[in-house]
């Protein structure tokens, strides 16, 4: 008979194991220790590891060595061209210099686009749009906040140094990246044959799953994390978590508490997590056929990678909200959305679809309200101490996500 017990209606199997613990935090399986950069490959999910890995190394050594000895071949025939003449050498390096600018040019408009005016939150827009003038006009005064002037002298100190390129930086930036790889692993390396022991070695850095070594040292990595965490959890007010709670309630009558997640599987809108041992909340969006049981259940029952654990500075870095369990979820709230319910279509009357959590879903009409939704009660309904949260929230992608990383700042002075 199975193993199971119910919690919000739902089946909780091996309920021994449904509470975070430092045991069972971090373990080194053949899930956790998987690679999650690595793209998902139907070949090697089939084999076991050893068979996986030696299948990359067999493909790498074939394919990516061929490409990488092209790549340095047509290199060193540039670097003999470059050493013939030097009114050639000089006019290559200003083309270099002048290719360089603009594309720092570019990057510092896209970046600001990106991260600032294209921001949910109104504060960043209007810097934004400062910036944007600043750019315009390549100039700025005194009338423009600290913030800006940083970001304006950062970007000029870029561009001087770019226009104070020699030859040597032109040709290590135009080197192959492999052989930069070998280089930054040991300075000292000379000439360009690359050891053939430094490839392999290289190339399982990136394979399907990782060595055992490298799966110690981010299980250490993570365990001081945990470690950390938990006496930041230990250090907070209970009384001022349950207060929040209560004040949140009074003021958001449109959230309702939830006993039985079986009446909501196909419930669209947004969810709160309260963990009340761990004083955190944790607020997500469900867009799905699915509704908040399968979003919810989907948060208890994943097993995070061992290189997701930490999403930032090992000193500073939150616990996913997806590394607790599931008997860690003492009380859930939502808001409902039935107006989220409706599917955008294309010229066809076809549903439009697009990708959503690494799978391909429908597009709805009002995903950008749903989005700004979740963005606002991150930003705004709890003190940032008692939410989980490692991102702001409402992004589409995962840049909006990096750029928006949240960091325990409290950690190390608690």
């Amino acid at each position: 008979m199975a193993n199971y017990e119910l919690h919000f209606g739902c089946r909780v199997f091996n309920p021994e194991n449904a509470r975070l613990t430092r045991d069972n935090y971090a373990e080194i399986t053949k899930r956790t220790r998987k690679n999650s950069f690595f793209p998902n490959h139907s070949l090697f999910s089939k084999l076991d590891i050893e068979e996986a890995n030696e299948c990359y190394w067999s493909m790498f050594e074939k394919y990516k060595l061929a490409d990488y000895y092209k790549e340095m071949k047509l290199f060193l025939s540039y670097f003999e061209e470059i050493n013939k003449g030097t009114e050639f050498r000089e006019n290559e390096l200003k083309e270099f210099i002048k290719d360089q600018l603009n594309k720092r040019i570019e990057n510092e408009k896209r970046n600001n686009s990106i991260f600032f005016l294209d921001s949910k939150d109104p504060l960043k827009q209007e810097i934004g749009k400062q910036y944007a003038e600043i750019l315009e006009k390549n100039a700025i005064d005194n009338s423009y906040d600290n913030e800006l002037k940083e970001r304006y002298n950062k970007y000029q100190h870029d561009l001087k140094i770019i226009n104070e390129y020699d030859l040597s930086d032109m040709m290590w930036i135009k080197s192959p990246k492999l052989w930069k790889e070998w280089k930054h692993d040991d300075s000292k390396n000379q000439g360009f044959e690359i050891p053939d022991e430094w490839f392999k070695e290289f190339a399982m850095r990136k394979a399907p799953y990782y060595t055992d070594e490298k799966c110690k040292k981010l299980q250490e990595s993570a365990l001081k994390n945990f470690d950390v965490n938990m006496l930041y959890f230990k250090s907070l007010d209970k009384e001022k978590f349950n207060a929040e709670i209560d004040t949140f309630l009074k003021k958001h009558p449109s959230f309702e508490v939830v006993d039985d997640l079986r009446k909501y599987k196909t419930a669209i809108g947004v969810y709160i997590l309260i963990l009340d041992e761990y004083k955190q909340i944790y607020i997500g969006i469900s867009r799905s056929k699915n509704g908040i049981k399968g979003r919810i259940q989907a948060h208890w029952s994943n097993i995070m990678p061992l290189d997701r654990l930490i999403w930032g500075r090992e000193e500073y870095s939150m616990l996913s909200i997806d590394s607790f369990r599931a008997f860690d979820t003492t009380r859930i709230l939502f808001e409902p959305h039935p107006e989220f319910s409706e599917v955008a279509t294309d010229e066809n009357g076809n549903a439009k679809k697009g990708i959503f959590m690494g799978k391909e879903c429908n597009i709805w009409n009002t995903a950008e309200y749903l989005e700004s939704r979740e963005y606002e009660l991150i930003n705004n309904s709890f003190s940032q101490e008692f939410l989980c949260n490692r991102c702001d929230g409402g992004g589409s992608s995962f840049l909006e996500a990096v750029v928006s990383r949240k960091e325990r700042p409290q950690l190390n002075n608690k």
